[in-house]
């Protein structure tokens, strides 16, 4: 075959590759603490029945860089990868087989109140077309910031997904339009709300159908009376929802602090959930550095009520277990 048609055709077929769904049962584990990681810590992950990898949190700073919230140095600088290459190999061995992982997402996350802009005051002001803003090229276009930026998390991060987890910005037209040239890379987008139900509906009654294709619910901290089955009801299209816990070992305490639970703790919760939700098909768990806390601390010692585990391996599969009740 002449290597150009070659070219085409190969084009053709990978270009329309679509993203990778969520399994079910879902069983999600947030990625904080995992840059630039380690091949233990991976291999932990793949190993230990979990089917979604977020990778967390992302942050956009007013330059148009973005950081991993575990790096100190920008990961994309001037429309280009420049992090660590060992997190790339890493990452790519996720979905290697056998293993359970086969969805990596990405967790874009917004500023708290009364925080410097961030994520979403940018996406806002950069996803207008019409607007012109030093070193930034806006709208979403095939040559702008936020394109070349998704594109990156795409093609060198591997993202099926972006999460969408803004806390108070909430300017739906902006996430509607990243959500539409989300669509033209063929990568999907979920949320991940923990208030503020009338944005999340704008979010969902406007978006491309298909395009949405999970939400998960923040179920500690502020989220930490909310429960899927209110949720569910309120919120239109009859998408997939999962409860995410926080787990012992967070805020660097083997005690509970801000609703976070231990994996009898999270067992109980889902069965609980699950009579006023009988479709619930999974859960989440932030975060891997809670995780690695738990086990530096020797929590199962100093607090024999947090749980068993004295491994990071242990933990995983533990957790993994309380999500399916």
């Amino acid at each position: 075959m002449h290597p150009r048609l070659f070219f085409l055709l190969s084009f053709a077929f990978f270009g329309h590759v679509n993203a990778q769904l969520p399994a079910s049962p879902n069983l999600t584990i947030y990625g904080r603490g995992l840059y630039p990681g380690a091949d233990s810590i991976f291999d932990d992950i793949r190993q230990s029945g979990f089917n979604t990898v977020v990778l967390s949190s992302f942050y956009i700073h007013e330059n148009g860089d973005v950081y991993s919230g575990d790096s100190r140095n920008p990961i994309i600088h001037d429309g280009k990868y420049i992090g660590d290459k060992e997190w790339l190999r890493r990452i790519a061995s996720l979905k290697q087989k056998p293993g359970s992982v086969s969805r990596i997402e990405i967790l874009l996350e917004g500023r708290w109140y009364n925080q410097p802009p961030n994520t979403y005051d940018f996406i806002r002001d950069w996803s207008d077309s019409t607007r012109q803003i030093p070193g930034i090229i806006t709208g979403t276009g095939n040559n702008s910031t936020l394109y070349t930026i998704a594109n990156l998390l795409k093609s060198v991060l591997l993202a099926d997904a972006l999460s969408i987890d803004d806390e108070s910005v909430y300017d739906s037209t902006s996430v509607l339009r990243l959500g539409e040239m989300l669509g033209r890379l063929n990568m999907h987008m979920t949320l991940c709300p923990f208030t503020n139900k009338p944005y999340w509906k704008a979010l969902l009654n406007g978006s491309k159908k298909g395009l949405i294709d999970a939400i998960y619910l923040q179920c500690y901290d502020g989220g930490k009376h909310n429960t899927p089955g209110q949720w569910v009801d309120s919120l239109p299209g009859n998408l997939p929802l999962y409860p995410i816990f926080l787990c012992r070992g967070s805020f660097s305490t083997c005690a509970t602090t801000q609703n976070s639970k231990s994996p009898d703790e999270i067992k109980a919760e889902m069965i609980r959930f699950k009579t006023t939700y009988p479709g619930m098909t999974g859960g989440a768990i932030w975060q891997m550095q809670d995780i690695r806390d738990y086990i530096k601390r020797n929590c199962s010692v100093q607090d024999p009520q947090s749980g068993t585990a004295t491994s990071v391996n242990e933990y995983l599969v533990q957790l993994k277990n309380s999500l399916q009740p």
